[in-house]
């Protein structure tokens, strides 16, 4: 047999399977094997929960690839697409630059990727958990939430910073919220200013139960268990939104300094450039597991649609369902290398089992059910028993013995948190900056608007003095300054920003032209305008009422369905020379002016082009009952001539505009008048 070359992109529970039973089976002058994995170790994902409870040492739930499969080809080259054509992959090189490697049989193994933009707002401010890197990242984050609750002076935020929710009620949420809660609530006595009342750890999921994938009364029992180790079961919700503060759900909002999120995942780059037929996301196979219409191409594990020849059913993304694939995807290659024909995917679930905290689990094995520490005990042994590697099973079974009679490990590495750039979403009222507290961050909108909220003494309460919109940055004063914030800076509207800690916004203010050039014009206007030159000024602007000024809303309004055609036909019949773009309700879209129209009919635009296509969409608008101040700034910090009123955020319906010369003039005549 000529030597064959196989390659399997993935080092899960699938993959790793797979290569071992081939090589078991296949002498090196047979085939050469060759595995893709973007990281050089196998995670044992269901022990990754562990690992931020401290119950588990962070580098005891991975094995190393290359010992693991002495006798494998392992590369840490990420696989950028398979081309079924020609038999071959794309692979990004150590250069970076793509290449491509031929192959007589490739198994896809690659599984899915987190995806936590199913909910607005959970990307940027929850904590994934699917990699070892994400279970570092949030083992140290628990563990600096008590270590800045116990320092903390003020009750509601220490409550706060002590406030643990995990969205997802299936087996990672679970296990999440159980170890958390027992690393949390296990810790206290060590922190003499934290109590048991102020730490709260919440778990919030979409079903009327959780754990869905096991029986009803087991099901109960966990909910049960979970209740009595203090977590609080939120049943029959969906978040629908996250910001720094915490989640949203139908019409209550969660406060908590720390959201976990174990639902929401995307189809892997690789599996999406692949040409061959899909189904909800994964590869859709044959009953052998080779992809629908291929003879050298196979899928398995999260990644492919495998139908379950047991049962019918669809398989599942557990890992010993991808295990058992992996070993029979390995035996039907082999048949297929020595003439013979394959065999469907089948297999009978051996059991479930899930650990719920507090030396608590839920099982069921061969037909029993088990609960309680019993079940707690056999989930272990079972886990210790499927590790890959004996020096692991005894690191590991080590730990748990170690952790049945000591505390926890409460150490943790302190990274830097201003070296960075981030993506955050705040909802209306969120406050994002407070006044005096030290500089950290430089902020950019992407979406939404801000209102910049001073406190003084005629006005302890603060009063809003400004509004920043799409498009625009604040924060970069105070940094450049060294000096506490002089304002607080809260959204208005749902708001999008990027965030770049203190370290990234100082190199690239100092190497970037374009940014310093905008930057220091932004200082100028701020601080050296008209009003903060004549503190006359300011007075008479505080002495006026917005509503005076407050002009009628040029007709006719425009709906967001017309064309250019029917907007230059309005110009040419109304004085005005701007209009502005209204939907359902009188909810304002954008203003669109003569010179918008003049450019569009001088463009690639024809008469049939929709008004949406050419106008200002969200223009920056005033509130009726903000302030002239606001009203004052907006015309500073934009230059506008004109700003539509509206009646409030949520429904932008306008009811008008303000001009800035009849501001200006009004303000002229009151200090003439002195």
């Amino acid at each position: 047999m000529a030597r064959k070359r196989i390659i399997i992109i993935g080092g899960g529970f699938g993959g790793v399977k797979c290569a071992r039973e081939l090589r078991q089976h296949l002498r090196d002058g047979d085939a050469e094997l060759i595995l893709f994995n973007k990281e050089n170790h196998l995670v044992f994902s269901p022990l990754l929960a562990d690992a931020v409870g401290s119950s588990l040492n962070i580098m005891d739930v991975i094995v190393p690839l290359r010992q693991l499969l002495p006798t494998v080809e392992c590369r840490t080259e990420e696989v950028l697409n398979v081309d079924l054509a020609k038999s071959e992959i794309e692979f990004e090189s150590y250069d970076g630059h793509p290449r491509r490697m031929g192959y007589d049989h490739v198994i896809v193994a690659c599984g899915n990727v987190s995806n936590l933009n199913v909910v607005p707002g959970m990307a940027d401010h929850a904590f994934p958990l699917k990699t070892v890197g994400d279970a570092a990242v949030l083992r140290t984050h628990v563990l600096q939430q008590l270590e800045k609750a116990e320092v903390c002076g003020d009750d509601a935020k220490r409550r706060w910073f002590l406030s643990f929710i995990v969205v997802g009620g299936g087996y990672s949420g679970v296990e999440s919220a159980g170890e958390i809660n027992d690393l949390v609530r296990g810790s206290l006595r060590f922190f003499k200013n934290l109590k048991k009342e102020d730490v709260s750890v919440t778990l919030i999921h979409s079903r009327d139960q959780l754990l869905p994938e096991i029986g009803e009364k087991l099901r109960a029992f966990a909910g049960e268990k979970m209740t009595e180790a203090g977590v609080t079961l939120r049943l029959n919700a969906r978040v629908q939104l996250a910001t720094g503060e915490g989640v949203g759900i139908a019409d209550e909002f969660i406060r908590g300094g720390t959201i976990v999120c174990t639902i929401g995942s995307t189809i892997a780059p690789v599996i999406n450039r692949m040409d061959t037929p899909k189904a909800r996301a994964r590869l859709l196979t044959d009953s052998d597991m080779r992809l629908q219409g291929s003879r050298n191409a196979w899928a398995i594990g999260d990644c492919a649609n495998i139908i379950n020849a047991h049962d019918g059913e669809p398989s599942p993304g557990t890992g010993q369902f991808a295990e058992r694939q992996g070993r029979q995807c390995a035996q039907n290659i082999l048949r297929v290398l020595n003439g013979e024909p394959t065999r469907p995917f089948s297999f009978k679930v051996l059991g479930q089992l899930c650990s719920i905290g507090g030396h608590n689990a839920v099982a069921e094995m061969f037909g029993f059910r088990l609960s309680g520490f019993v079940a707690w005990f056999a989930w272990r042994g079972v886990y210790l028993f499927k590790l890959p590697s004996w020096s692991r099973r005894f690191q590991v079974g080590f730990d748990w013995a170690f952790l049945l009679v000591f505390p926890r490990d409460l150490s943790h590495l302190k990274t830097d948190v201003t070296n960075r750039v981030s993506h955050a979403h705040f909802e209306p009222g969120d406050y994002i900056i407070r006044q005096g507290e030290q500089p950290a961050n430089f902020f950019v909108i992407e979406k939404g608007e801000v209102e910049v909220v001073r406190a003084s003494p005629e006005k302890p309460d603060g009063e809003v003095v400004a509004v920043i919109s799409a498009g625009n940055f604040f924060g970069e004063q105070a940094l450049l300054s060294n000096q506490p914030r002089t304002a607080s800076v809260r959204a208005r509207t749902p708001v999008e920003v990027v965030v770049l800690g203190r370290n990234v916004f100082t190199t690239v203010s100092q190497s970037l032209a374009p940014l310093r050039l905008a930057l220091t014009k932004s200082m100028t206007r701020r601080s050296a305008s008209f009003w903060t030159q004549r503190p006359e000024a300011m007075q008479a602007l505080r002495s006026f009422q917005l509503e005076d000024f407050i002009e009628p809303t040029p007709q006719p309004l425009i709906p967001t369905t017309a064309t250019l055609g029917d907007v230059t036909r309005i110009f040419a019949a109304h004085k005005p020379d701007f209009f502005y773009v209204v939907s359902t309700g009188d909810r304002l879209e954008g203003v669109v002016t003569l010179t918008d129209i003049i450019r569009a009919q001088s463009g690639e635009h024809t008469d049939a082009t929709v008004v949406t296509q050419i106008m200002t969409q969200n223009p920056t608008t005033i509130l009726a009952t903000d302030s002239v101040m606001v009203a004052a700034s907006s015309f500073r910090e934009y230059a506008y001539k004109t700003l539509p009123v509206v009646a409030d955020a949520q429904s932008r319906r306008i009811v008008g505009y303000i001009s800035a010369r009849r501001l200006m003039a009004s303000v002229l005549e009151k200090l003439g008048a002195r």
